[in-house]
């Protein structure tokens, strides 16, 4: 699994919408087993969050970053297809730097801590609907993980044992869980936050796997989007470049 962050400066002073748009104008191809992150600055994400009564605006001059993750074949493609410089949202933004990292989860501790720093939209693993749901249960949070890490679909009988598997591997303790409201396209988008802490009852290959998916990719749907970027603390990751 890969991480690329790409570090990028904007010309002028421009207003910008859900700033994962960015980035993925950036890349020219459209790569569906990517995540693409929204803008970063000096560690936070930017984001717009209902109760925001100001624009998102990024400063001419500024070195903002955004990552893409995923398996290795993919984030490349992705990186082969990105443009040095493009006129967006009213400015030029140039690609000043790149920066590749090989994620491998080397060892999981007993207890791990899911710091969820973009809105996560959580989806059932038992009914397929748009509705999005609120919980820290395992086979909920990993599931989009899951899928990326078997190459299962939805509807797969396999699927579904490895998802209940799962769920007997880790143990949710308690978590502080809230949510928080995002403009997306003009659409009020409801997604989960907080910090989501796990107890380890055993371990085996796919859970490895699902963690350095979550990693590297975030947890939930829309992540292409900018959603479900998180970090996890406690799993001992080797970063490599």
């Amino acid at each position: 699994m890969m991480v690329a962050e790409i570090f990028i400066k904007p010309e002028n002073d421009a207003i910008i919408p859900f700033s994962s748009k960015v980035g993925k104008s950036l890349l020219l191809l459209d790569i569906k087993n990517v995540s693409i992150s929204p803008l970063k600055y000096k560690g936070k994400y930017l984001i717009k969050y209902e109760s925001d009564s100001t624009f998102l605006e990024v400063i001419g001059g500024n070195i903002y970053s955004f990552e893409v993750g995923g398996d290795e074949r993919s984030v490349i493609t992705a990186l082969l297809s990105l443009e040095d410089e493009r006129l967006l949202f009213n400015t030029l933004w140039k690609v000043v730097d790149v920066e590749t990292h090989e994620v491998e989860v080397s060892s999981i501790p007993k207890n791990f801590e899911v710091d969820v720093l973009t809105p996560a939209l959580i989806v059932s693993p038992y009914v397929k609907e748009k509705r999005k749901v609120f919980t820290n249960k395992s086979e909920y949070v990993f599931f989009n993980n899951v899928i990326d890490a078997t190459g299962l679909s939805r509807g797969d009988a396999k699927l579904n044992e490895v998802t209940s598997s799962l769920a007997q591997l880790l143990w949710e303790e308690p978590s502080i869980m809230g949510y928080a409201k995002v403009r997306y396209d003009n659409k009020l988008v409801v997604g989960m936050v907080g910090k989501l802490r796990y107890s380890v009852k055993g371990e085996d290959e796919i859970l490895i796997k699902v963690l350095e998916d979550a990693i590297v990719r975030g947890i939930g749907s829309s992540r292409r989007n900018g959603f479900g970027v998180v970090r996890i603390k406690g799993v001992e990751v080797s970063w490599s470049r």
